[in-house]
């Protein structure tokens, strides 16, 4: 059953106030009861990262609201060991990648997943792509076009003989704003490729996620995991919005607080909850950049966070993620991910 209307309406009119209080990291419309995973029993979930410090206005707002309405303790972090870092050739999705230029960097690599190959579809002739997230490919303000991308990551000894795959081609990303709609970037691969995914196989084209789907995803770090999508799509503002923090990013300013910070906020992703026991996990650090598929090896979308909850200061596994819907990283890049190219 889709989200009601007064259901929608409550999500909207709560949107734009709750990021100016404390602690909130998140709001949309999903299971109401992510054990039982009824995808007809819905609720606004308004994620806190400290369920025993919920503020009052949240309580007061939740004490009015007409709709069912949950508090959830949930924080939202990129996702940047059995880790895959070996080369593969040709190219293939679920596979270490990253920039060049972090290769000699004190503050460490931030490798990710090349998530799947596509092809662009604005430039006059297609060109094969590689797609992950802005944060893999491009990370920091110091990010410009043509710069060199590898896979895989380098090893202790340094970068494997002929990892260059391609270039830095785009990316989208609120980078000096507080505000967007994805986590992406692509790159140019210019050796050989496969439109498929490791241990995944062929890729069948993309579709829309809905709640209740069972998906999977190939990560550079977790390997194939699988999981559940607890977000409505039934409208546009039943998915989420999110924040997570953004330390390689310069400070921008909160417009609803008016104050700078760090955080960067993404409208309009789902979330995923592990399939347990079916998988421990559904991703960790390195993983950012998979894509997430449904069983017919359908593309629904571009993971680029993890979910935690918060245990006496300590962060537990990554149950959940976060992730963007593919027509959203399709229509805001250019690109296509459908198999027939």
């Amino acid at each position: 059953m889709p989200a009601s209307d007064a259901m929608i309406a409550v999500k909207e009119s709560l949107e734009p106030a709750i990021f100016g209080l404390a602690g909130v990291t998140g709001i949309d419309i999903g299971m109401r009861d992510e054990e039982s995973l009824d995808p007809d029993d819905l609720a606004v979930r308004i994620f806190v990262q400290d369920a025993t410090q919920i503020p009052q206005e949240i309580n007061d707002m939740l004490g009015q609201s007409p709709v069912p309405a949950v508090v959830m303790q949930r924080r939202f972090e990129p996702t940047a060991t059995l880790p895959d870092t070996d080369p593969h050739r040709p190219v293939a999705g679920g596979t270490s990648v990253g920039a060049a230029r972090f290769v000699n960097s004190p503050s460490g690599f931030p490798a990710g997943t090349l998530g799947a190959v596509g092809q662009t579809t604005r430039t006059p002739t297609p060109i094969t792509v590689g797609l992950s997230n802005h944060h893999v490919l491009a990370h920091d303000s110091l990010r410009d076009f043509g710069q060199e991308i590898i896979q895989p990551e380098p090893g202790v000894l340094g970068r494997f003989p002929g990892d260059r795959i391609g270039s830095l081609l785009s990316w989208d990303f609120p980078e000096i704003v507080f505000s967007g709609t994805a986590d992406a970037a692509i790159c140019s691969i210019e050796v050989d490729t496969a439109a498929e995914i490791r241990d995944v196989g062929a890729v069948a084209g993309t579709t829309s996620e809905f709640p209740g789907m069972l998906v999977r995803k190939r990560g550079r770090t977790t390997g194939l995991t699988f999981g559940i999508v607890t977000t409505d799509n039934s409208h546009p503002s039943a998915r989420g919005t999110y924040v997570s923090t953004c330390a390689h990013l310069p400070p921008v300013n909160n417009p609803l607080t008016g104050q700078p910070t760090i955080m960067r906020q993404l409208t309009g992703q789902f979330q995923v909850k592990v399939d347990f026991p079916q998988s421990i996990f559904f991703s960790d650090h390195g993983d950012s950049g998979s894509v997430v598929l449904d069983s017919n090896n359908n593309i629904v979308g571009l993971l680029h966070g993890s979910g935690y909850v918060d245990n006496n200061g300590a962060l537990g596994p990554a149950r959940f993620a976060v992730v963007t819907p593919i027509d959203v990283v399709q229509q805001n890049l250019g690109i296509s991910m459908a198999a027939t190219f």
